[in-house]
């Protein structure tokens, strides 16, 4: 993959094949109980994790919520529901949007919900719209984290609070979009207030422990797809690679 690869056909690939059982397991495994099974996230976030962002986003009946790289909408439908809020989930592959107006309609938030393609350099919202923004684990796939933050301040809300996770890195990743070592100067010079910025408990060893656990069920995961084990385990060797250049997994709390 090149730094120019096309993300929103990756996600869409991965986003248009059924939720994976194996996967599953092996993030329960990891997780223990504090993985969040019922939402099936495609990340690596938490109970307590999610606990947290809905209570700092700050939103409520009336609010809007916005989930950038929403995927199958599964942690974001659940932060809408636990604070009320309307959910506007945002994301830069078609299938995972289609899962999340299943998901709000089974949850029986369909009339408080709705979707659209956008990325985090151009959202579909008008200025100050959203009263809150909230993104896990999907920062790092935007090429121009700079325009980002300013988009993300633009969509915001005086006031508005925007929480997220993502990762800083060491060094630039072959195949990967440019990242960045600390974010928080992206988000000062966009204008937000940075509230908190802390690194996410025992990060590196789920992240180690997750790798190793997908590599050892190759096969599995291939017959899940029908791809070539061989494709599966490049991918995800691939993958495990990335953890060498980063330099924390961070919660950040910031202020519009």
């Amino acid at each position: 993959m090149s730094a120019a690869q096309d993300w929103s056909a990756v996600f869409a690939d991965v986003l248009r094949q059924p939720e994976s059982r194996v996967q599953a397991e092996i993030w329960g495994e990891v997780f223990g109980e504090e993985y969040p099974a019922e939402l099936a996230p495609y990340s690596y976030t938490s109970r307590s994790e999610l606990r947290r962002i809905a209570e700092e986003v700050q939103v409520g009946a009336g609010d809007l919520l916005v989930d950038v790289g929403s995927g199958r909408g599964g942690p974001g439908l659940w932060v809408a529901a636990t604070t009320g809020a309307d959910y506007f989930a945002v994301d830069i592959a078609a299938p995972g949007l289609a899962e999340v107006r299943r998901r709000a309609t089974a949850l029986g938030l369909d009339g408080r919900a709705r979707t659209a393609l956008g990325s985090f350099e151009a959202l579909p919202l008008e200025a100050g719209e959203a009263g809150a923004v909230m993104s896990i684990d999907a920062l790092l796939f935007t090429p121009d984290k700079q325009a980002a933050a300013h988009e993300l301040a633009r969509v915001l809300r005086p006031g508005g609070r925007l929480v997220l996770t993502t990762w800083d890195y060491s060094r630039q990743l072959a195949g990967r979009p440019p990242q960045v070592a600390d974010h928080r100067p992206l988000l000062a010079d966009a204008g937000f207030r940075v509230l908190a910025y802390e690194e996410t408990p025992d990060w590196e060893r789920r992240h180690r422990e997750t790798d190793r656990l997908l590599l050892a069920r190759i096969d599995e995961l291939a017959a899940e797809t029908g791809e070539h084990p061989d494709d599966v385990r490049a991918a995800f060797t691939e993958m495990a690679s990335t953890v060498d250049a980063m330099l924390r997994r961070v919660l950040v709390v910031a202020e519009r």
